[in-house]
């Protein structure tokens, strides 16, 4: 995000984005744009809006377009990497993060855009070899340390990726993306029960943070307790007044699905496929089509029960965490 400037509408814009209110935003920044048409950093707020919408096609059009005006900006080129990146274009991100770090060496913002492309290229040790260089410069990064946390991760290195997730949290004790980082963690390693103390202790940090209420949601999925886990994604709903979110409207039709509710899952995938491109879409299309075929077996009587017996929740949510 860029800094603001002296222009009304161009503070306003900024302020607006900080608000999550990015359709506001972008009229602000459309006004700018409209009297100084050279203003690249309007173009990138604006692109930045586009991007925190999902509407990434969008996005990069107003980076190119800030590119033309500024084709240096290490904060331009690394927006258009983190974009593409979301979009699942990760080499072409490469190429942008690269591009980036030819401006600005010490660009570590582009060193971490090019290592989580990596990862989901599954290049983890590509990855490593790049956020080494970024510790050259910054050994106490919090970024680059999360980042190297979650390549260890991927890598199945579980105790030393919470032994980097830990060094952030021995600087600060209330950083949530670490605490989710453990928490992740442990669930990999099959302990579900010390996930939730983590993405509990977030809730203790933050009650509206929503990742925290989608991750122990996701937990209790992995539990075979559904309603519990549809308590934690309803309650992460709320928060949101129902605002869009890819990872809880995915967990959300995943949890429906599960329980049965084949309509209202196929109508969350359905937003999920009219909001997202690339792979995320693709993934909602082939969801619908799989709920849609649950649905019809459900109708002829051939669906075995999807919930074993004994992986119902008898705890009607009171072992939710409350905090």
């Amino acid at each position: 995000m860029v800094k603001s400037n002296e222009n009304g509408a161009y503070k306003r814009g900024q302020e607006l984005l900080d608000q999550g209110m990015f359709r506001e935003a972008i009229e602000q920044f459309d006004v700018v744009i409209a009297e100084q048409p050279q203003s690249w950093k309007a173009l990138n707020s604006k692109g930045f809006a586009f991007q925190k919408m999902s509407r990434y096609t969008e996005a990069v059009e107003c980076f190119d377009k800030a590119l033309v005006l500024n084709p240096k900006s290490v904060e331009v080129l690394n927006n258009k990497g983190v974009t593409l990146s979301m979009r699942g274009l990760y080499k072409d991100a490469i190429d942008c993060f690269n591009e980036a770090v030819g401006v600005d060496k010490t660009s570590l913002e582009a060193l971490n855009g090019k290592a989580i492309a990596l990862q989901h290229m599954f290049s983890y040790k590509e990855a490593l070899d790049v956020l080494e260089q970024a510790m050259k410069i910054d050994n106490k990064h919090t970024q680059t340390l999360l980042s190297i946390a979650v390549t260890l991760q991927k890598l199945k290195q579980y105790d030393r990726a919470i032994s980097f997730f830990k060094k952030v949290l021995s600087a600060d004790k209330s950083n949530i993306k670490a605490w989710n980082g453990v928490g992740v963690t442990y669930q990999l390693m099959g302990d579900n029960n010390s996930a939730i103390k983590c993405f509990t202790k977030i809730l203790n940090i933050d009650s509206h943070e929503i990742q925290a209420w989608i991750s122990i949601g996701f937990v209790y999925q992995k539990m075979m307790k559904f309603n519990d886990a549809l308590k934690c994604y309803k309650k992460a709903q709320m928060l949101i007044n129902n605002r869009y979110h890819h990872k809880l409207f995915d967990g959300l039709a995943s949890c429906l699905t599960k329980l049965s509710e084949f309509d209202q899952a196929i109508e969350i995938y359905k937003q999920i496929f009219q909001r997202e491109e690339g792979k995320k879409k693709w993934d909602a299309q082939r969801s619908i089509k799989f709920v849609n075929k649950l649905k019809r077996k459900k109708a002829v009587g051939e669906l075995p029960d999807i919930i074993p017996a004994d992986g119902e929740s008898t705890s009607g949510g009171d072992d939710i965490p409350l905090v």
